[in-house]
């Protein structure tokens, strides 16, 4: 007779888990409201105090809750920027992550720059210039061509002043961030020189087509040659 194996319990308490949550996000267990005791919870989903307990746990170390002792849980005060800040890695990029962040990237930077066009300030645009002048000074892909690069699209980002794509991309920037001076070193500064100082103009001109389809080839072109440079290595 075959042995019987260990059941899976990690299931059902990430189903708690995720009811619960759930329950918070739509505001049904609205900030500074008491959860039901873990008794309640134990009854009304039909499982065990060992599966409720792990799964407030894991709502508490995420901030979603806090656990007073004697008192019970209460769901904390939060904000849609400080769930984002849960989103974080700490963890480096292999060559499929990158290229998973270039094409996030060429989906969404060309479809924001019509709204930058429309936003955008004379100041601003000679914000842009200056980044672009100082990568001027860098003949060869490195740190400082690397930083100033990423800083030329963080403010561009700035610009719409959104605090959802803000966020967002500023994750996004800190994950791409190793990769960022990979790709310089590899790809060389003539491409970024190239499109940013036309997508300068097209700020100048205020034509939208212009900035989006510069954009998506900006990003295209980057993409395209980082992938014939790891089909290259491997």
């Amino acid at each position: 007779m075959a042995g019987l194996g260990k059941i899976d319990t990690s299931q059902i308490k990430n189903q708690v888990y995720d009811q619960c949550r759930t329950m918070i996000l739509q505001g049904k267990w609205p900030p500074g409201s008491k959860l039901p005791s873990e008794n309640q919870l134990c009854v009304q989903m039909g499982v065990s105090r060992v599966s409720v307990r792990s799964a407030l746990q894991s709502l508490c170390a995420q901030g979603f809750i806090e656990i007073r002792r004697g008192e019970g849980s209460f769901v904390n005060n939060y904000s849609l920027s400080e769930q984002l800040n849960m989103l974080t890695p700490l963890f480096a990029l292999d060559k499929d992550d990158i290229m998973d962040v270039l094409q996030y990237r060429i989906i969404i930077e060309p479809n924001i720059m019509p709204f930058i066009v429309d936003k955008i300030t004379e100041e601003e645009i000679n914000k842009l210039e200056t980044i672009y002048e100082k990568m001027l000074k860098y003949s060869e892909g490195c740190k400082q061509f690397a930083t100033l690069d990423e800083q030329f699209h963080f403010f561009l980002v700035d610009i719409l002043s959104n605090k959802v794509i803000i966020k967002i991309y500023k994750i996004l920037f800190e994950i791409f961030n190793s990769a960022w001076l990979e790709i310089s070193e590899t790809l060389g500064v003539k491409d970024g020189l190239h499109y940013h100082k036309l997508l300068i103009q097209a700020l100048r001109d205020r034509n939208a087509d212009s900035a989006k389809q510069l954009m998506h080839e900006h990003v295209q072109r980057t993409v395209t040659r980082m992938s014939e440079n790891f089909e290259k290595k491997a």
